[in-house]
């Protein structure tokens, strides 16, 4: 016989009633910190891919700035006579340019129009006047990783007619503007990046991350105790895949704890069966020893009952221990043999009749000659459960109108498979039920039914390789099972 045991759910060290630091831990960034850290990262990227245009265009901006300062200061120095211009006045025209050299290209002549000292060379020439966007890109990047101390000439539209205008100049200065403005794109782009990762992620948080950690918390508290309907997620009702994500757990978990609470009860079930099984297979056994000593009565009656009543305890006392080996996961296969359906049909019908009076008729139209190839004990039981279930739909329903109280046994074949039905004229089964029919401990059809007998048939005939079904024919009133049994195998043996 099985023990049943109920096993405590799992617990978390970290739920409730303390626990050691090597349970469960909650992970070291969360949701919420990785999309803040995601959002910033997204705003970083985009930022720096205008970042390079901007210092780029900045440089040339400025590199085209001083053109113009160089322009006005050419404008001066050839304005006034030659003589006139102090070196003096050409210093600072030098220093508000920011240049070293002035040259002015006119004719094909090369004029310098003001100078300060000579660099010992030129790092790098630049032509304003026909630069493309990825020029400026190389040219940019090698101011910003060059040596301070490079001179560079910049050249760009010469005024009054000439041909293009030079200036030599520190690219120092330069680049430490490049370095003033990159700094101040960098924190622009680092307030903006703040802004809007905190708003993303506040949205994010609202709309995701809070249903999300609500569905979270709630399987961990489920699964910490899934017997406990209380635990149950209430759907928040929206209509997003989260909502229609707490609706199927809601779904799943009713499910689960119904299962578990009725696997419970029948664990329950089992172990109270077991015991009285096992104490009213003693009890039989007792009885079919004083039955014996009914053999020795020469009361004619006695003898005649006699031999039936022994049948029917030997049949109880193996019932109660096909249940016993049940209990033990050891279901005992079917004993297969040629057998006589008619006479397995007449002792199910009487065993069914002794159970008390009733007014329903059984019909045996079995013919006599008609055979399967079955376990004479288990298709008993099969008949017996199935003639019983329509006697007592007729005795607490009546029959159909117009029609009396009969159960029809009737068996045929057709391609050398035996089919055998068992009709009735009573109300039939009622569409609810019809589903889970032939489930364990399922409702019944009737007040007081256990659900098992059905099951049971279900069972014993699945174990002979065969089927059962409900026929709901439009036309057909009662309730009419149809068991399907395949023919005798060509290698069996009796």
């Amino acid at each position: 016989m099985r023990d049943f045991v109920t096993v405590e759910p799992k617990r978390f060290p970290d739920e409730g009633g303390g626990g050691s630091s090597s349970g469960r831990r909650r992970p070291r960034f969360g949701l919420a910190t990785r999309a803040l850290l995601l959002v910033v990262g997204v705003v970083m990227a985009a930022e720096i891919t205008i970042y390079v245009p901007i210092i780029a265009n900045y440089r040339d901006n400025w590199l085209r700035n001083r053109l113009s300062a160089a322009y006005t200061a050419t404008l001066v120095l050839e304005a006034a006579p030659r003589a006139m211009v102090s070196d003096q006045l050409s210093r600072e025209l030098l220093n508000s340019v920011g240049a070293r050299i002035i040259v002015l290209k006119s004719n094909g002549t090369r004029r310098i129009l003001a100078a300060t000292t000579m660099p010992p060379q030129v790092d790098e020439f630049y032509d304003l006047r026909h630069s493309s966007f990825l020029q400026e890109l190389a040219s940019t990047y090698r101011t910003y990783t060059g040596a301070d101390n490079r001179v560079i000439t910049v050249l760009g539209e010469a005024p009054m007619g000439g041909d293009a205008i030079e200036v030599t100049m520190d690219e120092a200065r330069v680049k430490a503007a490049l370095h003033t403005v990159a700094g101040r794109v960098l924190m622009i782009s680092l307030t903006i990046s703040a802004i809007v990762a905190s708003l993303a992620v506040a949205s994010i948080n609202f709309v995701v991350l809070r249903p999300v950690r609500r569905l979270t918390t709630n399987i961990t508290e489920f699964g910490a105790d899934p017997e406990n309907a209380a635990r149950i997620i209430v759907p928040s009702g929206s209509k997003h895949e989260i909502g229609c994500a707490e609706e199927a757990l809601a779904t799943m978990q009713d499910t689960l704890v119904r299962e578990l609470n009725q696997n419970k009860h029948l664990a329950a079930l089992g172990l109270a069966v077991a015991k009285i099984n096992h104490d009213l297979r003693n009890m039989l056994a007792s009885a079919q020893l004083l039955s014996d000593r009914l053999a020795n009565v020469t009361d004619p009656l006695a003898q005649r009952l006699a031999p039936k009543l022994v049948a029917r305890l030997d049949r109880a006392i193996r019932f109660c221990q096909t249940i016993l080996t049940y209990g033990r996961v050891a279901d005992e296969a079917p004993k297969q043999r040629l057998v006589g359906l008619r006479t397995i049909v007449a002792e199910a019908a009487e065993s069914v009749a002794v159970c008390g009076p009733s007014r329903v008729e059984i019909v045996n139209k079995v013919a006599e000659d008609f055979e399967i190839w079955a376990d004479p004990e288990q298709m008993f039981r099969v008949m017996m459960n199935l003639i019983r279930n329509g006697v007592e739909a007729l005795d607490r329903a009546g029959p159909a109108p117009g029609r009396g109280a009969f159960v029809v046994v009737s068996a045929s074949r057709s391609a050398q498979d035996a089919a055998i039905e068992i009709a009735d004229t009573g109300p039939g089964v009622p569409p609810s039920v019809r589903a889970q029919l032939f489930t364990p401990f399922s409702d019944s059809a009737r007040a007081g039914g256990s659900g098992l007998g059905l099951a049971i048939a279900a069972d014993l005939v699945r174990a002979h390789g065969g089927t059962i079904s409900l026929v709901t024919d439009a036309e057909d009133e009662g309730a009419r099972f149809r068991i399907v049994l395949p023919p005798r195998p060509t290698n069996g043996k009796a």
